[in-house]
């Protein structure tokens, strides 16, 4: 499993690496968002499925969690992801199903929502959420979600999260 795990990993940064020289906008950030994408994707499916099932679920995760946060990168500026952070963190705490909270960036013109979806405890007893998201860009909208779950401090860790 783990070595399937490292594959899809170098696969993921192998396929950003090509990127680099048709855009010549790489950059560290975007390479930290793929790892830290494929890192958390795998372990999310590692939760799921047992035996060869859990490693397919891992490989998936790995390589939907790197494509992901590469394209997160790309798409939300640092000022853009301190008000994405804001809003979720926000929606996360306040955990009212189908609160919207919005945020803009008068900075960039990007602005969004975010609200949470649902809440469940984990086996390991772990509260988690799934949530969702719209970021409008100055020439796209785009939606997505993900999940985070809430650690011993009380601070939510995204283990999932399309955007941000």
């Amino acid at each position: 499993m783990k070595i399937l795990m490292i594959g899809t990993l170098l696969l993921a940064i192998s396929g950003c690496a090509g990127l680099k020289e048709r855009t010549k906008q790489t950059n560290w950030l975007e390479v930290v968002g793929t790892v830290g994408g494929a890192a958390i994707g795998g372990v999310v499916g590692s939760q799921f499925g047992a035996g060869l099932g859990a490693s397919l679920y891992t490989a998936a995760g790995t390589f939907a969690g790197g494509t992901l946060g590469y394209s997160t990168v790309r798409r939300l500026a640092l000022t853009d992801q301190a008000f994405y952070d804001s809003a979720a963190n926000k929606a996360l705490a306040e955990a009212q199903p189908g609160k919207v909270l919005r945020w803009e960036n008068p900075k960039t013109g990007n602005s969004g929502i975010v609200r949470t979806v649902n809440s469940y405890q984990t086996a390991d007893g772990l509260l988690c959420r799934n949530y969702r998201t719209t970021v409008a860009f100055y020439d796209v909208v785009e939606a997505s979600g993900g999940t985070a779950c809430q650690q011993a401090d009380g601070r939510w860790l995204r283990l999932s999260d399309e955007l941000g």
